[in-house]
């Protein structure tokens, strides 16, 4: 067989390498770059990242966190696209998340509806025209559809809840006073208990640093279990997650690593990092408050209030993330409550981990 000299060759396999400052192995890269470089254009011109994910064998999480860093670098570009609920044509013209709205407007049946992130709006990858220009025949909407009817499509808001996109594209956001709906999102409230008394008993500084240590420790779990920090807030953190399994999976881990965290730094009762969490999942809007991507709603009060009902190295969650659970048992203590802000009572579920229940969850 003989072998085609490609003239984009050179400049792919040379960004590509600029992945590794980013901690891509060497093996990683070189799929990317061989990926880049196949003659069949079509799988690069709007490519469905589950489709890349397929051809580099990587999951759909390290695929998305590979293909942000490679935005970042200038080596592929980002698509939003809408598709219309009710002639199911697909909006190709937006070109940044700021480009999305509360109300969208079908370019083809002219029907306007809400933009729904989960449901109506995707993420699309294509090569940098600057390393490969595409012929003309790589736009081709029935290989797209071919490609998303045998992988399905990633949404945009899974893509606002990767963590490596949130910090490498802060400003991605949609234009204030415009809100996008969720329809399910899993909310995480941390808080520490005693953090009052622990700074009042070790002063501000050592305090401080505990409390860092412990934010570096939740932030890599959250992304870990596919999901993102949206914002921190005071001692506690708020993150997001599409997949309520993977939020209760996360809180697990977190109270796992305070205990890790508690035997590293020697911190004896009363100083050790007590941790509370509380999870719910519904709908909601996703915002932009402080110049940063948010959300709002009554999902996101609920999941404050329920971790407001944790004491401490246990789990809180509501109804809707406990059917989303795979495994459960009979540790769950059920209480019902009345949440401040909630017309009526709901129904919480406390899992406590502390010794022998800790060490089995491990």
């Amino acid at each position: 067989m003989l072998n085609f000299y490609k003239p984009y060759r050179r400049a792919i396999e040379k960004a590509v390498a600029t992945l590794a400052a980013y901690g891509i192995e060497p093996s990683v890269q070189q799929r990317l770059a061989n990926f880049l470089q196949q003659p069949d254009s079509r799988w690069l011109d709007r490519a469905n990242p589950r489709a890349i994910a397929q051809q580099l064998n990587l999951t759909e999480a390290a695929t998305l966190q590979l293909l942000v860093i490679a935005l970042k670098q200038g080596i592929v570009t980002l698509n939003w696209e809408i598709q219309c609920p009710k002639c199911n044509g697909i909006d190709l013209s937006p070109k940044r998340l700021s480009d999305l709205g509360t109300q969208h407007t079908c370019p083809g049946c002219r029907y306007v509806h809400l933009t729904h992130a989960d449901d109506q709006v995707r993420v699309t990858f294509s090569i940098d025209q600057r390393l490969r220009k595409l012929p003309i025949n790589a736009n081709d909407p029935e290989f797209r559809a071919e490609i998303d009817a045998r992988f399905g499509v990633v949404s945009g808001h899974r893509l606002l809840t990767v963590q490596t996109f949130r910090n490498l594209f802060p400003r991605e956001t949609i234009p204030p006073n415009e809100s996008l709906l969720i329809r399910r999102v899993a909310i995480l409230f941390t808080d520490l208990a005693g953090s009052t008394a622990l700074y009042s008993r070790n002063g501000d500084a050592f305090a401080y640093s505990l409390v860092r240590q412990h934010f570096n420790v939740l932030f890599e779990l959250v992304n870990q279990h596919n999901g993102a920090v949206v914002k921190t807030i005071g001692d506690a953190i708020m993150a997001a997650f599409t997949v309520p399994a993977d939020a209760f999976d996360a809180a697990i881990a977190m109270q796992k690593q305070m205990q890790v965290l508690n035997q590293q730094l020697h911190l004896l009762e009363p100083n050790q990092l007590i941790l509370k969490v509380g999870i719910d999942a519904g709908p909601c809007i996703s915002v932009t408050l402080n110049e940063r991507p948010d959300y709002f709603g009554m999902t996101v009060n609920t999941a404050a209030r329920v971790q407001g009902l944790s004491k401490g190295n246990d789990i809180v969650v509501t109804d809707s993330v406990l059917a989303d659970i795979k495994e459960q048992d009979n540790s769950w203590e059920q209480n019902e409550v009345q949440l401040k802000g909630l017309e009526n009572p709901i129904r919480v579920y406390t899992m406590r981990l502390l010794g022998e229940k800790f060490s089995a969850i491990a």
